[in-house]
């Protein structure tokens, strides 16, 4: 069973770990507002991978409908 004094020493650690992450949390948005033009490397990975797809989509339906069409 928990004394009072572990239960605060719980709740200590418990408001360290809530300051910590809330301060991380600013940290980060603080570092997006300050260089916003950039985008990590893998957003724009995953940009330029859709790019590509919709138009390779976009090549093969246009391929299949002139063949489909022509009949």
């Amino acid at each position: 069973m928990l004394s009072w004094k572990d239960y605060y020493a719980q709740e200590e650690v418990r408001q360290d770990r809530l300051a910590e992450a809330e301060h991380e949390r600013l940290v980060k948005l603080l570092s997006r507002k300050k260089n916003p033009g950039e985008k990590k490397a893998s957003v724009r990975l995953l940009e330029s991978l859709g790019y590509n797809l919709v138009s390779w989509g976009d090549a093969l339906l246009r391929r299949v409908s002139d063949r489909y069409l022509v009949r």
